[in-house]
């Protein structure tokens, strides 16, 4: 389970330190729910914390404005291969192959969680 966000998160990303991305699906179920704020710091592909399991931000490979939260699976000099977590609910490496390192965004560190609304 992704960390809940704290006023320290908070303050990070209204200083412009952390970024956000809402989740927008079921891909990442039950780790991440529609409508939650993924808080995210940005890094580079080669950055050592970049590990198989952490959950990254993407520019979607066929949609560069479109971002996607999606779990490493693993990295290698093709790229990077992304899953999510509930793959029948995702599209992912599966469906559009590895992931160009130059479109690796972040990797998330917590998430503020949204109450469900009808």
């Amino acid at each position: 389970m992704m960390p809940t966000a704290n006023w320290r998160s908070l303050f990070l990303l209204l200083s412009g330190l952390r970024r956000h991305a809402r989740v927008d699906g079921d891909s990442m179920s039950p780790c991440l729910a529609p409508g939650d704020l993924v808080i995210f710091q940005p890094i580079t592909s080669d950055d050592s914390r970049l590990k198989a399991g952490c959950v990254v931000v993407v520019r979607h490979p066929l949609q560069p404005a479109t971002l996607l939260i999606k779990r490493l699976i693993a990295i290698n000099n093709s790229g990077l291969e992304l899953r999510g977590d509930n793959e029948r609910a995702s599209t992912d490496s599966r469906h559009f192959g590895l992931v160009n390192r130059d479109s690796l965004l972040g990797i998330a560190e917590c998430v503020w969680r949204v109450p469900f609304s009808a």
